[in-house]
C-alpha cells in the first residue's frame, strides 16, 4: 500500500493522482514515523507523564475606553458530566459520522484519514487538514502537554498518546470522555450543558435533528453558531444527517424528516446581557478574522475565548448609552423601521459608539434580525442615497469647480451621451418629487437643497471614476461601482465607513481609519497588540474646509434642519429610491456620527401605511436621531468652531446667482463670502446691465 501511495498519492476524492518525488519522499517519511511510534519516534510523552499537566482555559475580558469592564468571554470550562448511557445513540452516531467515521474500528489513529490529510498538507505547503480521530481530539482537549501548535511534532505526540489511551480504555469510555469535554459554543463544554444551552433540555431528550445540529458545532462553534448564524447552522446540520444516512445510521425517511424540522432553539440568554453588544461582536469578528492573532481560525478562537486576554477598546459606555437612547427615543413603535448608528472620533478614528439593531439579546423567534449588525451593513450594506453627494462635491473642488459654478436646475434632465448615457439608452434623472428650481443653481445651492439634476450633470462632467476615487480616499471600503448613478447613492455602504469618511472632512482632510481596539494583553499582562492612531492626508485642507462650510448650511437652512443642535455642525441627508434607505451623516469637530434607518429584511419602501409618517427621508427619523444623540453629547463636549486651514486663503465676495465677483451693484441677498486658495479665486467681475426706465406713453387726445 505504501509503495502504491508513494507512486501515485491519495487525493481528497479517494482517487489516485500523480505527486512529485520530493512530496512522495516526505510522505513516506511521515508514514514511516507514524508506523514506528513505539520505537523510532520516541521523543513523545507517556500517558502517565501527560496526565500531570491538565489544560486550563482562562477568561478573556473586554474593557471600554475608561477601563470599565464590558463583558467576559467564556473562560472557565463550565460543564456537567453525564455517562454514555444518558447520551442518546443519535448523538453518539452523529458525532462519529461527522468527526471520525471509523472510530469504532481504528486503534486511536486513522491511517487512511491521516494519509489523506498528510498529502493535502504537503501539497499546499502548510497544515490544511488534521486527520485527527475522536481519540486524538480528546487527547488535545485533556492533556495540555501535547500542545496546540500546527506541527508534525505535535501530531506525533498526539498520536502516541491516542494509541496508549486506546490500549488502556474501551471505545465507550473514550467517547464518553470526549462528549463531556468537547466545546459546543456559547460557553457550553460537554453535551449535557450544550443541550441545556441551546434547547433548554437534558441530553437524554435530544432529537435526531438536535443531535445532528450539536454534532456539527464541534468543528466550528463560532462559525456555525445557530443563535448567530442559523442559516449556516442549518446547512451544517443537514450535512451531518446526510453522512449518517450514508453510513447506514439512519434511513432516508428519517433524514428527510429531520431536515424538515426547524432548528427549534430555546437558548438561555437572560443573564448574559452586557453593554454595547454589537460593538463587542465587531471586536470579536475583528480578532477572529485577523491573521496577526493566529494562522488559523481555530488558533484565533482559542486565543480569544481561552487565552485570558485583556482587550482594551475604544467604546465609551456613556456615549454608547446616549446612542442607544437616541434610537429608542425616536423609533418608539414596534412597526417602526430599524436603525443603525456609528460614532467616531475624527481626530483618531476611534469608534466611540455602535448601535447595530434593536435588541442583540432578543430571542430569534421575537426578532430574527437581533444578531445582524446593521451598523456594518447587515448582509449587503445599504444604498447611500444623497449622503454620497459630498464625495462628488469634494471631487468638484479638487478639479477647480467652484461652489459658485451654476447649472441648469429643471425638474428633470435627460443625459444622452457618455459617460452617463447614450442616444439609445439615455439617463433620466429627476429631483425629489420632481421639484423644479427654475433657471440655474450654484453647486453650493444644489448641495444645500440636495438637487439631483445638478449633481447628475456634475458627475457627467467629472466622470464617475474620479468621484469613486475620492470616496475611497476619504474612507469608503465597500465595493463601489463607478457608474454615474453613484452620485445619487446607488452603491451600498455602512455606518462605520460613512462616519469615518465624513470624519475626514471634520479632521481637515486627514483620514484616520476606524478602529475598535487600543491594546490587547495576554494572560501574563504582556501586550500582544497596541494601536497607534495614524492619519494620512486624503484631501486638501482648504477643500475639506470649503466642503464643510457648505455642509453646515445643509443643517442651518437645507434638507437637514431637523439635525440642528445650535452649535457649529455639518452634515448631509440621504434618501434612496422609493424611500428604502434613509441616512443622516454629520459631524462636529470632535465627533462624527452616521445614522441609517430602514428595514433589515430587504429593500422595503418606508412610506405610509408601513410607517407612521407619510414617508421616511434622511431629514426625518435619521436627522432626528442624530440630533437627539449629538444634543446629549454636546453637553459633554466643548463648543468648537470649524477653524479654517492655516494656509493662506483669500476671502472673495461672490454673486452666487451668477458665479462672478460681486460689486456694489450686486443685490445683498445674492452675496456670499467664500475662501479660496491664492490663485484659484474667480477674477471675473459681475457686469449688470443698466436698468432703463421706459418712456411714458402719450395717449392721443380724443375729441369729445
Amino acid at each position: 500500500m505504501l509503495s502504491e501511495l508513494a507512486t501515485h498519492g491519495y487525493t481528497r476524492e479517494g482517487k489516485m493522482g500523480s505527486i512529485s518525488p520530493p512530496t512522495r519522499t516526505a510522505l513516506l517519511a511521515t508514514l514511516a514515523c507514524l508506523a514506528f511510534l513505539s520505537s523510532a519516534c520516541r521523543p513523545v510523552p507517556s500517558l502517565e507523564e501527560a496526565t500531570a499537566d491538565p489544560p486550563l482555559a482562562q477568561t478573556s475580558r473586554i474593557y471600554d475606553s475608561r477601563g470599565r469592564l464590558i463583558t467576559t468571554l467564556h473562560a472557565e470550562e463550565n460543564r456537567r458530566v453525564v455517562s454514555l448511557s444518558q447520551i442518546p445513540e443519535t448523538v453518539q452516531d452523529a458525532v462519529v459520522a461527522v468527526e471520525d467515521q471509523r472510530f469504532w474500528t481504528h486503534r486511536g489513529v486513522d491511517l487512511k484519514a491521516l494519509m489523506r490529510a498528510t498529502y493535502v498538507n504537503l501539497s499546499t505547503g502548510g497544515i490544511e487538514q488534521g486527520g485527527s480521530t475522536i481519540t486524538q481530539q480528546f487527547v488535545r482537549n485533556a492533556y495540555s502537554s501535547v500542545g496546540r501548535e500546527r506541527t508534525v511534532a505535535r501530531k506525533l505526540r498526539e498520536a502516541s498518546l491516542a494509541l496508549q489511551i486506546e490500549k488502556q480504555h474501551s471505545k465507550e469510555w473514550i467517547l464518553e470522555q470526549y462528549l463531556n469535554t468537547v466545546y459546543f459554543g456559547e460557553g457550553a463544554y460537554g453535551i449535557q450543558l450544550a443541550a441545556r444551552t441551546f434547547f433548554s433540555k437534558p441530553a437524554t431528550a435530544l432529537t435526531l435533528s438536535e443531535s445532528a445540529l450539536l454534532a456539527g458545532l464541534i468543528a466550528g462553534p463560532e462559525l456555525w453558531d445557530p443563535v448567530e448564524r442559523p442559516a449556516g447552522a442549518t446547512l451544517r446540520r443537514n450535512l451531518v444527517l446526510r453522512r449518517m444516512e450514508e453510513l447506514g445510521m439512519i434511513s432516508s425517511a428519517e433524514r428527510q424528516e429531520a431536515e424538515a424540522e426547524p432548528l427549534g432553539l430555546t437558548p438561555k440568554r437572560g443573564g448574559d446581557r452586557y453593554p454595547a453588544p454589537y460593538f463587542v461582536d465587531y471586536v470579536k469578528h475583528w480578532i477572529l478574522t485577523s491573521e496577526r492573532f493566529g494562522d488559523t481560525y481555530t488558533q484565533r478562537y482559542n486565543l480569544l475565548f481561552k487565552g485570558g486576554l485583556r482587550i482594551h477598546t475604544t467604546v465609551n459606555l456613556r456615549t454608547q448609552e446616549a446612542a442607544e437612547h437616541a434610537v429608542s427615543a425616536i423609533l418608539t413603535e414596534t412597526a417602526d423601521p430599524y436603525a443603525a448608528l456609528t460614532a467616531i472620533d475624527p481626530r483618531t478614528g476611534a469608534i466611540r459608539a455602535m448601535v447595530g439593531g434593536r435588541d442583540y439579546f432578543a430571542r430569534p423567534r421575537d426578532d430574527r434580525f437581533s444578531k445582524l449588525n446593521l451598523a456594518t451593513g447587515g448582509a449587503t450594506g445599504r444604498q447611500a442615497g444623497s449622503s454620497f453627494k459630498p464625495f462628488a462635491l469634494v471631487t468638484a473642488l479638487e478639479n477647480g469647480i467652484l461652489p459658485s459654478e451654476t447649472y441648469p436646475a429643471p425638474g428633470s434632465v435627460v443625459l444622452d451621451y457618455p459617460p452617463c448615457g447614450s442616444g439609445e439608452d439615455p439617463w433620466v434623472v429627476q429631483n425629489y418629487e420632481g421639484q423644479s428650481f427654475g433657471g440655474y443653481l450654484t453647486l453650493e445651492q444644489a448641495t444645500i437643497s440636495s438637487v439631483n439634476v445638478v449633481y447628475a450633470q456634475l458627475i457627467r462632467d467629472l466622470h464617475p471614476e474620479r468621484v469613486v476615487d475620492v470616496a475611497r480616499r476619504m474612507g469608503i471600503r465597500s465595493p463601489l461601482r463607478p457608474f454615474c448613478s453613484a452620485v445619487l447613492g446607488a452603491n451600498e455602504v455602512n455606518t462605520v465607513e460613512m462616519s469615518s469618511a465624513f470624519g475626514t472632512l471634520a479632521a481637515g482632510g486627514t483620514r484616520y481609519p476606524p478602529f475598535a481596539v487600543t491594546r490587547i494583553e495576554d494572560s501574563s499582562g504582556e501586550a500582544i497588540f497596541e494601536k497607534v492612531p495614524t492619519g494620512r492626508r486624503a484631501i486638501g485642507s482648504q477643500i475639506a474646509w470649503t466642503a464643510t462650510q457648505i455642509l453646515r448650511k445643509v443643517i442651518t437652512g437645507g434638507t437637514g434642519t431637523a439635525a440642528d443642535i445650535g452649535r457649529p455642525a455639518a452634515g448631509k441627508t440621504g434618501t434612496a429610491q422609493q424611500w428604502r434607505d434613509a441616512w443622516f451623516v454629520g459631524f462636529i469637530p470632535q465627533l462624527t456620527a452616521a445614522v441609517w434607518v430602514g428595514f433589515p429584511q430587504g429593500q422595503i419602501s418606508m412610506i405610509s401605511p408601513r410607517v407612521r409618517i407619510s414617508r421616511v427621508t434622511g431629514g426625518s427619523f435619521p436627522a432626528q436621531i442624530w440630533r437627539q444623540f449629538m444634543s446629549v453629547m454636546s453637553e459633554r463636549i466643548p463648543v468648537r468652531a470649524f477653524e479654517p486651514p492655516e494656509a493662506e486663503t483669500v476671502l472673495v465676495p461672490i454673486d452666487v446667482t451668477r458665479g462672478c465677483v460681486a460689486t456694489d451693484a450686486t443685490p445683498e441677498e445674492n452675496i456670499r463670502y467664500i475662501r479660496f486658495r491664492p490663485g484659484t479665486e474667480p477674477t471675473e467681475t459681475c457686469v449688470y446691465l443698466p436698468v432703463v426706465a421706459p418712456e411714458p406713453s402719450i395717449s392721443p387726445s380724443v375729441a369729445p
